[in-house]
């Protein structure tokens, strides 16, 4: 699944010249063999001359929204012409981190908890954006361009964390080009089971700060129920009959970040379904958007269901 700040693409350009743009869909990304996951992103030239070669940062999260990120890799993308768009392709590894214990078990807390101390220090300091500035002047040959200059881990999987890996890595990948983004954030392919209620969950938030988030369920088929609710202060993952859901559109407070849990009840006869959860930050009400992609044929063991 995906989630990405409400921004309809990445644009990098001046007025008039070479304009590169990144669009939400034009990030991709699929498991390999070997715990690895391929990385594609195709960059456009929207602008009316040439760009010169340019340095793409790609980073990675939590799945969630308005969450830390953590530095992944980087490509340069090469010179342009007008009109011109091209795929740049890199592979990362997969962590597959010991699970803290099994899904109904594990306190919301601990789960939080367990993500901040994995996260790293995110944005570039004054020096490297500097050096970034120095690539940025100089052309790669044909090889180089597609080579990525380091190669550590994604941020870890949900799903991974709770001894209920998925073939499918969800999480955040946040691309960079100068000093503008756009991001996606996406679980691919999460199984559901027909008739039953079933939980996935996200993060929302980063454990430092304190903010308030409102949320919004957008393009589930009207026979699917889908209901939000907030467990970070629960005992359980384990959404119970008398837990209150999340009101759309009303603030909810955090003070270190939330942990929500998506419950959702297909119809028996269903088929897959595409679900977005729109979340506003009240600081500076940007909106962030988590893809859900649920299908009931999807390989893994998929939701939590109850």
């Amino acid at each position: 699944m995906l989630v990405m700040e409400r921004k309809p693409n990445l644009s990098v350009a001046p007025r008039y010249g070479a304009e590169l743009r990144v669009e939400r869909t034009d990030i991709v990304f699929q498991d390999l063999v070997g715990d690895r996951l391929r990385i594609q992103v195709t960059v456009h030239n929207a602008g009316q001359l040439p760009s010169r070669p340019t340095v793409m940062r790609i980073e990675s999260a939590p799945f969630g929204a308005f969450v830390t990120w953590r530095s992944l890799t980087q490509l340069i993308v090469p010179a342009l012409e007008p009109g011109e768009s091209r795929e740049l392709t890199t592979e990362v590894a997969r962590p597959r981190p010991v699970p803290l214990g099994d899904f109904s078990r594990v306190p919301p807390r601990t789960l939080l908890t367990a993500l901040s101390s994995q996260e790293q220090p995110l944005r570039p300091n004054t020096r490297i954006l500097a050096f970034l500035e120095q690539l940025r002047r100089v052309r790669p040959t044909h090889s180089q361009a597609a080579r990525p200059a380091i190669d550590p881990s994604l941020a870890p999987d949900l799903w991974d964390l709770l001894g209920q890996g998925q073939p499918h890595w969800a999480g955040n990948l946040n691309i960079f080009i100068g000093s503008r983004s756009v991001e996606r954030h996406l679980a691919k392919a999460l199984r559901v089971y027909p008739g039953r209620t079933n939980l996935a969950m996200f993060v929302v938030g980063n454990p430092q700060g304190y903010d308030a988030f409102a949320f919004e369920l957008v393009g589930l088929d009207a026979s699917w129920k889908a209901v939000l609710y907030d467990v970070t202060n629960g005992k359980s993952l384990v959404v119970g009959p008398s837990a209150a859901y999340i009101e759309e559109s009303q603030w909810v407070e955090s003070n270190g970040g939330l942990l929500v849990m998506l419950a959702t009840q297909p119809p028996g006869d269903c088929s897959a379904g595409n679900l977005e959860v729109h979340v506003t930050r009240r600081a500076d009400q940007q909106t962030a958007i988590v893809e859900f992609d649920l299908n009931p044929v999807a390989q893994g063991p998929g939701c939590y269901s109850l």
